[in-house]
């Protein structure tokens, strides 16, 4: 991770804010969740606009539960009581792997002997993969490969063509998108075929969002960085919009209410079928430096950075400040009336030991419990919410770990 060192588990969490702490037994924990996690993360951002949300609820307390027998630092995805995650590493065989989300088990390994960045994704029956040589679909339910997709020539004077890890998913057309230093290529979830490609926008850093038709990309056009629309049906650009100190971090997001991109030390709302900008809110508090997710649900947008995290009215076009410290901001979560993020959570809990993951009230900021993280490792998979249950990973484990309504097993 960059810029900021959030650190990983090896105390369990509390559910109260006293933040007693408890001692992990020895051995890995493997307690099942009450039930089975209800909703669905199928992609990056939770859904192809990027949004962030999962409109479930967080368990109303936060020990640790379960922690995966495999390996895994990669963003997973979730649905129908389904973890699909991946073991890309050169220490481990580069299988991608299924996972029971109430229990951890695992359900079944296809082996793909991938390596390096990579994205993943969920679409119809399908768990997509796209790393540095390839496409390749699985059937969700036995991990049979269904088809592969050679990408091009992955290398160019030492660097990658691709940039796999960025890879989106239009749920409702079944396109998937995946970025290149030099633009944007389609494919189809169906079998695999390329589709259309555009080199309008190039050096991409950030996932496009999807919305209603159309793809969202921020890059270079023309030399100049800008946001872009192409129709996500054929890739014919719609329109493009220059800006001025555009973040290398935050994805764009895409609603109803407009595209939403981070500029210098705003939030930009551009009109979808325009590009013209509509709103410019000030984030005074936030660093564009810095790592910044954004997140919008309704008429909020919530925008986490390393100074902390914030929630925009958008009507009013304020902020207010729901915790106004070191946030791990390289991703979070918007659950239907919580934010969970990893913080420095000091002021939430009695002990020495700093980094919390913390569930806030999505109107008052009060803190609804913590799970209190140690001081020796870096988080790999930043906490997401799938119905009654938090899903993370840090390097002390090596693992997937999940919290949720258990006893604490210490």
């Amino acid at each position: 991770m960059n810029r900021r060192t959030f650190l990983a588990t090896a105390c369990v969490g509390t559910a109260a804010l006293s933040g007693c702490l408890s001692v992990l037994p020895l051995g890995r924990p493997d307690t099942p969740l009450p039930a089975v996690p209800d909703g669905t993360w199928p992609q990056h951002g939770a859904n192809s606009a990027n949004t962030f949300v999962s409109d479930v609820s967080a368990p109303p307390r936060g020990n640790l539960a379960w922690e995966s027998a495999t390996f895994t630092r990669w963003d997973r995805v979730i649905t129908d009581g389904i973890v699909y995650t991946t073991n890309f590493d050169p220490s481990n065989e580069g299988s991608a792997i299924a996972l029971d989300a109430q229990d951890g088990s695992e359900q079944w390994r296809t082996l793909l002997e991938g390596d390096g960045d990579h994205g993943r994704a969920l679409v119809d029956e399908r768990f997509l993969v796209a790393y540095d040589e390839e496409l390749v679909a699985l059937d969700r339910q036995n991990g049979d490969v269904l088809w592969r997709q050679l990408l091009e020539e992955s290398e160019t004077g030492g660097r990658p063509t691709y940039t796999p890890e960025l890879l989106a998913v239009d749920e409702r057309s079944g396109v998937v998108v995946v970025p290149s230093r030099d633009g944007l290529e389609a494919f189809r979830a169906e079998n695999g075929e390329p589709h259309w490609e555009t080199a309008r926008v190039t050096q991409q850093r950030v996932t496009p969002a999807i919305h209603d038709g159309t793809v969202y990309a921020v890059g270079a056009v023309d030399g100049t960085d800008s946001v872009a629309a192409f129709d996500v049906e054929d890739g014919t650009t719609r329109w493009t919009k220059a800006l001025e100190q555009v973040s290398t971090s935050a994805d764009p997001v895409a609603t109803e209410r407009g595209v939403f991109v981070v500029d210098g030390n705003s939030l930009g709302v551009h009109d979808p079928e325009t590009g013209e900008r509509t709103k410019e809110i000030g984030l005074a508090e936030i660093d564009r430096t810095e790592s910044t997710t954004v997140a919008v649900d309704g008429e909020t947008a919530f925008v986490a950075n390393a100074e902390g995290l914030l929630a925009v009215d958008l009507a009013a076009e304020t902020t207010r400040v729901l915790h106004d410290d070191d946030v791990y901001a390289q991703g979070f979560c918007i659950g239907s009336d919580t934010v969970i993020a990893m913080v420095d959570g000091s002021e939430y809990v009695s002990t020495e030991l700093r980094e919390t993951i913390t569930v806030f009230d999505r109107e008052t900021g009060d803190v609804q419990w913590n799970y209190v993280l140690d001081s020796f490792h870096s988080v790999t998979i930043p906490p997401i919410l799938v119905g009654g249950a938090v899903f993370f990973a840090t390097s002390s484990t090596g693992a997937l770990a999940v919290l949720g309504d258990v006893d604490s097993n210490g």
